[in-house]
């Protein structure tokens, strides 16, 4: 296990993550957009001190930052799902914008993402705004997450998606307990599964992607007050669900 851990903040939940990064960068696709309270205070938890939170708009993302009045950092994307209004007013304030043709061998998050391992070092990448919306569109990012070169995690205010590598431990507390807690194998099988506090517990147990024995558990009646579990592995890669709101 990863000796240097990591205290992750989102809206309601705390996560104890292996790598410390250098810099958490909050990327907004064009999937269901997240509640404007629950984006406003992820953004405000990274502010704190004068800080500046690096927001990236991903394409159809920045409709959303516009809604808002927030103003991104930086504007990815081929521009095909993006309205129009808020690409040219991201343009006018100066925002960064790296734009690519419409006909691409990548996606724009997983261009994003490659922006990302590429320009700085040791990044944490939050995806929000990517559940909802087209099945192909979401499996695809949580794939291209999974594999990706830097860690990510998928979170609004209704699920979130953590992912472990080998070696790694991951542990979650919550203001609320999940109505659903599942264990995803992005690889073809994962192996060593241990978890701690839950209903149903694996102990260095194998999971494979062709089962689905893994899905909706949910913390241990004794432990429920206090919202909190671990999942580690021993090979392959991992993702954590969490259902906080159907």
């Amino acid at each position: 296990m990863y000796e240097d851990t990591h205290t992750l903040i989102l809206p309601g939940i705390r996560a104890e993550i292996p790598r410390p990064p250098s810099e958490e960068i909050v990327c907004i696709t064009g999937g269901r957009a997240p509640k404007d309270d629950w984006l406003r205070a992820l953004i405000a938890q990274r502010e704190k001190n004068g800080a500046r939170c690096p927001i990236w708009a991903i394409d159809r993302g920045v409709n959303i930052t516009h809604a808002l009045g927030i103003l991104p950092n930086r504007l990815i994307g081929d521009g095909d799902s993006a309205s129009i209004f808020p690409k040219m007013f991201a343009k006018l304030q100066g925002v960064q914008i790296d734009s690519f043709p419409r006909e691409k061998d990548f996606t724009d998050t997983e261009l994003a993402l490659q922006i990302a391992a590429e320009e700085i070092e040791s990044p944490l990448v939050i995806l929000t705004a990517a559940f909802g919306g087209r099945l192909d569109h979401l499996m695809s990012t949580a794939a291209v997450a999974a594999h990706a070169a830097i860690p990510c995690v998928l979170a609004d205010e209704r699920e979130t998606l953590f992912y472990l590598r080998a070696g790694e431990e991951l542990t979650v507390t919550c203001e609320s307990a999940p109505r659903a807690i599942s264990l995803l194998p992005f690889t073809a099988e994962c192996s060593g599964v241990k978890t701690r506090r839950l209903y149903w517990e694996l102990d260095n147990e194998d999971i494979s992607a062709h089962s689905s024995r893994a899905i909706s558990n949910e913390l241990a009646p004794e432990y429920r007050g206090e919202k909190k579990f671990t999942v580690s592995i021993k090979t392959g890669i991992l993702g954590v669900y969490l259902c906080h709101k159907e």
